[in-house]
């Protein structure tokens, strides 16, 4: 009763996706609010009515692939050209867009902070046994190794800063600058970075440990058959007690 009863990694799994389904629900409820409150979609209404007056004026539609944009003539590419860097050099189209793109990473960057704060804090917090709603459901836990329950500021730093921060707030924005051509092949190359230090994790620990785990030296256990202690001055005391019983009887208890 005092090793460690890794969680199956299939529970894990569903536990992980239980838990992602309420993160993701109460992430889409506090951007819808966080919308309602910073106007974002006035500014994005603002960029898109300076851009079209732009197709307007020089009688172009923006957004060409290369195909289409091949087969202009080329006054028309010219034009085309002109109406592109026009676009782009207005200050108040990009001052719009700049201020949209902002609103949108914070809203969900703090969406997801807070929600993962909620489920993997928040919620384990109040049920005093640092379960999530998935974990419990799977019956599964959360343990310092050496089979010590796990402390509030410890459990903070897994769920929020290891979980919610670093694995997935940090590849999301990245993710965003590579698809809006912010940060290219050096976006690309972070998260391959943060693949392979993730896969690094999984393959040390036998496929039980992400980066979460390693920070905090914490591990996800079968909850029904793991033993936990208070602190490890109760676990030595148990072990002591053990090894007492051995001697006087010759039995294990």
């Amino acid at each position: 009763m005092t090793d460690i009863q890794k969680a199956a990694y299939s529970k894990r799994l569903f536990a992980f996706l239980a838990d992602a389904i309420l993160v993701a629900i109460i992430t889409s409820g506090l951007f819808f609010v966080f919308s309602a409150v910073s106007g974002i979609d006035s500014h994005s209404a603002k960029y898109t009515e300076i851009k079209k007056s732009y197709e307007e004026r020089y009688g172009v539609t923006f957004g060409l692939s290369n195909e289409e944009y091949e087969k202009l003539t080329p006054e028309a590419k010219s034009n085309y050209k002109t109406a592109v860097d026009a676009a782009n050099s207005d200050a108040e189209a990009n001052k719009a867009v700049k201020t949209y793109c902002t609103l949108l990473l914070s809203g969900i960057a703090a969406g997801i902070l807070l929600s993962v704060l909620i489920i993997e804090f928040a919620v384990p917090m109040i049920l005093k046994d640092g379960r999530t709603p998935g974990k419990r459901l799977f019956g599964l836990g959360v343990m310092r190794n050496g089979c010590i329950r796990i402390s509030a500021p410890v459990l903070f730093i897994r769920a929020v800063i290891g979980k919610g921060l670093f694995e997935i707030v940090l590849p999301v924005f990245i993710l965003f600058t590579v698809l809006t051509n912010i940060t290219g092949f050096f976006g690309i190359i972070l998260l391959i970075v943060f693949a392979v230090f993730e896969t690094v994790s999984l393959v040390k620990s036998g496929g039980s440990s992400f980066l979460h785990d390693v920070l905090t030296d914490t591990v996800v256990i079968d909850w029904n058959s793991q033993r936990i202690f208070a602190s490890a001055a109760e676990r030595d005391e148990y072990l002591k007690k053990l090894e007492e019983d051995k001697a006087e009887h010759g039995l294990y208890s």
